[in-house]
C-alpha cells in the first residue's frame, strides 16, 4: 500500500503528523521538520507522543531524529530505552534534533498507521 502523509495543526497549540500505511519498504519516510512544522526559527527540544497501531508483521516501529536530513539516530523514551514498538501502543519523548521520523525495520507484511503529536 502506498504511505500517506498528512499534517493537522490545532488551535491548541498540538502538531498532529499521521502516516498511513507504513511498511517495511518505506526505506526514508517522510520526515517532520520541526521548525517548519512548530513554526519556530530554529530546532528547539519539542515534547511529543508516538502511537502505532495495525499489523506488525514481527516488525519494529522506530522514532529516529536526525539534524541534517540524511544521518538518523533512534530517539529514546523518558526512560532512556530507544523508542521500538512491536505491537499497538505508543511512547512519550523529548526530542532537540531538526527532523524526526518513523521507520519499521524487520518483519514482513507489515501495514502500520503511525501517529506522532508533537506540543508548540
Amino acid at each position: 500500500m502506498a504511505l500517506t502523509v498528512t499534517t493537522t495543526v490545532t488551535e491548541k497549540g498540538i502538531t498532529l503528523v499521521t502516516y498511513d500505511n507504513l511498511d517495511t519498504a518505506d526505506t526514508g519516510p517522510t520526515a517532520i521538520e520541526m521548525g517548519a512544522k512548530l513554526r519556530q526559527d530554529s530546532a528547539q527540544t519539542t515534547h511529543g507522543f508516538i502511537q502505532a497501531i495495525g499489523t506488525f508483521g514481527s516488525g519494529t516501529v522506530k522514532l529516529q531524529g536526525s539534524n541534517d536530513n540524511s544521518n538518523w539516530a533512534d530517539l529514546k523514551d523518558f526512560y532512556g530505552t530507544a523508542i521500538g514498538l512491536t505491537a499497538a501502543g505508543g511512547a512519550e519523548f523529548m526530542a532537540s534534533c531538526r527532523y524526526i521520523r518513523p521507520l519499521i525495520t524487520g518483519g514482513t507484511g507489515d501495514d502500520v498507521d503511525v501517529f506522532i503529536t508533537l506540543q508548540q
